[in-house]
């Protein structure tokens, strides 16, 4: 039995907020703004055209039909995700970018945190049946105003039981904080790389402690770049060795054939399991140009032990 997924950071961030949309209390803050600025809108993503972007995913995905389809930055066009996936479910989708999502109860005080993680799994409904979800924010992140703002969302990740063909495997997505290297302009990752650090840390000691009898996938924006030394290190030291070093699981990474990228597939088979699954082919499609990511398929094999 084969299995098709697909992991795609879609960049589906709104284009603008307008400060003008804050509630009655923090309208001083929109007045500010404007008399410093101009204006009440505050540019999120430079994109200018993204919900016919996300139109032209949601057509790509249709037409590659994966099995599985993990997704990052699901935000303000979800229905426009969707719309091409006649033959799919969504999981839990957590909201939109959006004021009013921030300020509907004084928890946001002092710092405010938009409530969606963005995640996503998109599954074919002919094939793939959802046995159980949950969702998991990072204990640790970094940048709130600066730093790629990562404070603002409630990254983390998911992880799924799905029945495939009859077939229990997990799946997990995720995406792990960003930062904005620059020897000129921001010189100093360390933070950010600390929170990488914690991050892949929480993910093991959770895969760790599930010690599920299934085979498992991992898919998703690592935000780690295999060009520094101290993401390939990370990857190798909190999330690798740890998962290998149990002796009840083995963990690899799924290589694309043609270059590597910060979003990543790894894979999972326990020793106990009845079932592993050996990857057959992983690849980006270069030629997509819709978001600021490549989207990035793999296909496996699930086989009898």
């Amino acid at each position: 039995m084969e299995i098709k997924l697909a992991t795609y950071n879609i960049d589906g961030l709104p284009e603008q907020l307008d400060l003008n949309d804050l509630p009655w209390l923090l309208k001083p803050v929109a007045w500010i703004y404007k008399l410093l600025k101009g204006t009440t809108v505050v540019t999120i993503n430079d994109n200018h055209d993204t919900d016919r972007n996300i139109l032209g995913i949601s057509n790509y995905l249709s037409t590659i039909n994966p099995n599985v389809i993990g997704v990052q930055e699901d935000f303000n066009y979800h229905d426009t995700l969707m719309s091409c996936l006649k033959d799919y479910s969504s999981s839990t989708f957590t909201g939109k970018i959006d004021f009013s999502d921030v300020f509907h109860s004084i928890k946001w005080f002092p710092y405010p945190r938009f409530k969606a993680d963005g995640l996503n799994l998109i599954t074919k409904n002919s094939r793939v049946n959802v046995r159980s979800e949950e969702i998991i924010k990072w204990k640790k992140s970094y940048g709130y105003f600066t730093h790629a703002n990562d404070k603002l969302t409630t990254k983390g990740f998911r992880v799924y039981t799905l029945s495939i063909d009859n077939i229990e495997i997990d799946v997990y997505i995720l995406h792990m904080d960003a930062d904005f290297y620059n020897p000129d302009i921001c010189p100093d990752v360390s933070g950010d790389i600390k929170a990488r650090k914690s991050q892949l840390e929480q993910l093991s000691e959770y895969i760790i402690n599930r010690n599920a009898p299934r085979p498992s996938i991992i898919m998703g924006d690592t935000n780690s770049t295999e060009k520094y030394e101290w993401d390939r290190e990370n990857i190798k030291n909190y999330l690798l060795n740890p998962i290998n070093s149990t002796g009840l699981m083995y963990i690899q990474e799924a290589v694309p054939s043609n270059y590597i990228d910060v979003d990543r597939i790894f894979y999972i088979n326990p020793i106990s399991s009845t079932h592993a699954i050996e990857m057959k082919n992983c690849f980006f499609d270069p030629e997509i140009c819709y978001s600021d990511h490549k989207p990035l398929m793999a296909t496996f094999k699930i086989i009898e032990k």
